[in-house]
């Protein structure tokens, strides 16, 4: 279930973007022990000149402050609730350095925001999560 879109400014190679898809992909399997085959990651790019800092435009103040001080990656990510809160901040310390990492941002721009949906508010394929996740884990202990 978890899923995360991360916003960036246009113009970053293409093989960046894929980085820094599988690093946040990797961080929600390696810190929050997400099944792999459940978690949805993606990119917006957004043109410069849809983007404001500093009260102005970014692609305008790229000439003033360049592109590594203008951009501020914005990562989204939506959780079911349940985990422990030092889970959820180690999650998001990967989740800076993967983006950081893969487009070559500053890491103290690089903003992550955990938004939790109650398990009983959230559904897959028309069931609550609460009663999917429930079966799961049982159907799992089972297996050990």
């Amino acid at each position: 279930m978890p899923a995360a879109q991360i916003n960036v400014l246009s113009g970053h190679p293409r093989a960046s973007l894929q980085a820094a898809v599988k690093g946040v992909a990797a961080a929600m399997v390696d810190v929050l022990g997400a099944p792999a085959d459940r978690l949805e990651v993606w990119v917006n790019e957004i043109p410069a000149d849809l983007w404001a800092f500093d009260g102005g435009l970014a692609d305008e103040k790229f000439a003033e402050h360049g592109r590594f001080a203008v951009e501020t990656p914005f990562v989204q990510c939506t959780l079911l609730a349940g985990r422990p809160v030092e889970l959820m901040q180690r999650f998001m310390a990967a989740v800076t350095d993967a983006v950081a990492g893969a487009i070559g941002a500053d890491p103290e721009r690089v903003r992550v925001q955990i938004e939790l949906a109650d398990p009983d508010l959230w559904s897959i394929g028309g069931v609550p999560a609460s009663i999917k996740r429930a079966a799961e884990l049982a159907a799992r202990a089972q297996q050990q």
